[in-house]
């Protein structure tokens, strides 16, 4: 065959010669599976962000409530004509035996 065509038998054996050479269909499945890898990340990250999210907005409310209850203790204590802001502070109360 010297017309410069290969024949079925020596087309079929070039791909077997040749390992290294990749074909575009297995290029195009690796493309493909690597899109799909990257997806699956990006939406693993996603989900991450959004409990990170979820517990942020979590922790806000709950300080903006622990914020709301300490104004509302200190107005009812107010109210009570307690002492209770120049009264020691317990943490600077030192027991008996500590020097």
């Amino acid at each position: 065959m010297t017309n410069g065509k290969m024949g079925k038998a020596s087309a079929a054996n070039t791909n077997v010669e040749n390992p290294t050479e990749a074909s575009p269909a297995n290029m195009n499945e690796a493309y493909r599976r690597g899109c799909r890898l990257l997806h699956e990340k990006c939406k693993a990250i996603q989900r991450s962000n959004e409990r990170l999210v979820f517990r942020l907005h979590k922790v806000r409310k709950m300080t903006k409530s622990r914020t709301r209850d300490v104004e509302l203790l200190k107005a009812r204590l107010d109210s009570h004509h307690d002492d209770w802001r120049t009264a020691p502070d317990p943490t600077d109360i030192k027991e008996e035996g500590e020097e």
